[in-house]
């Protein structure tokens, strides 16, 4: 499979998809970018629903929703909306690809360095505070299922272990990261068709938390770091994200995390798939 091409300049000649994902232009990028015609022929079948069933996303420029697509398909993240690992999400007359929280997991399991992530909500009463020696989230859960869902959420925690026992620890309450949407994310509490912090938040509060804490903390293989450059971005004609969607200040980083079981590890010097990219 090639790296991901560009794809936006086509979209100048075609006014709508469903016309430009047939042209020959397109076609030959998709085989040549995926490489085997079954994946090809999938791809295209995968894209063209999406787009049918979102109307919004039909009035975005073709060239974009193809290199979102495109994107996704390099990464071995399927499309289909309901598994939640990839998105191609409209913004005015731009498609963007966004990485589902399932997505993150998906990749950070495939590199053989985790042995162990996840993600959940934490509900009203299972937060403790902090081990007042240790710093550590303490945690108390309701084991009944049933009186469980009918509590509050009040935050979420995300973890990862490594296969050499390293173990990571984030927790945020539902306030911190209601901060940090409004704080970085343009669409959070606007009345956009697309906001997905409104239609989705237990989603986007899930992938807030996981995304801190593997890019803060994991030695991230070369598909996270381009599912994490990648995410929330439209692909420009000179190979580089543009983030629509974020407000001026993207250091996305917090250092109050509550971040646990600390020790110093190096992360890998992986090239960057985009330098790969033919000229």
């Amino acid at each position: 499979m090639n790296t991901i091409p560009i794809g936006n300049s086509l979209a100048n000649k075609t006014p709508r998809f469903s016309v430009a994902i047939r042209s020959e232009g397109y076609q030959r990028l998709i085989n040549d970018t995926l490489g085997d015609p079954k994946l090809a022929q999938q791809f295209v079948a995968d894209i063209s629903t999406a787009v049918a069933t979102n109307h919004t996303l039909q009035r975005c420029d073709a060239g974009t929703i193809l290199s979102a697509g495109l994107v996704a398909y390099t990464l071995k993240l399927p499309l289909a909306p309901t598994l939640g690992y990839a998105y191609i999400i409209p913004y005015g007359d731009k498609a963007s690809f966004q990485v589902g929280y399932k997505g993150l997991i998906q990749l950070a399991i495939r590199s053989g360095i985790i042995a162990d992530i996840d993600v959940d909500d934490i509900r009203e009463g299972e937060y403790l505070g902090r081990d007042g020696e240790t710093g550590k989230p303490k945690f108390q859960f309701i084991e009944d299922e049933d009186i469980r869902e009918k509590a509050k959420v009040v935050g979420y925690r995300a973890f990862f272990e490594t296969t050499n026992g390293f173990r990571k620890v984030v927790y945020w309450s539902v306030e911190k990261i209601q901060k940090h949407a409004k704080r970085y994310s343009k669409t959070y509490g606007s009345n956009s068709s697309t906001n997905p912090w409104r239609d989705l938040f237990d989603v986007m509060a899930k992938k807030t938390v996981l995304k801190q804490l593997l890019s803060k903390w994991a030695m991230l293989s070369v598909e996270l770091q381009e599912a994490l450059r990648y995410d929330q971005a439209v692909i420009k004609d000179d190979k580089t994200p543009e983030y629509i969607d974020a407000k001026d200040d993207d250091d996305n980083q917090d250092d109050d995390d509550v971040v646990v079981n600390d020790t110093n590890i190096t992360k890998k010097d992986n090239k960057s798939l985009l330098d790969a990219i033919d000229e």
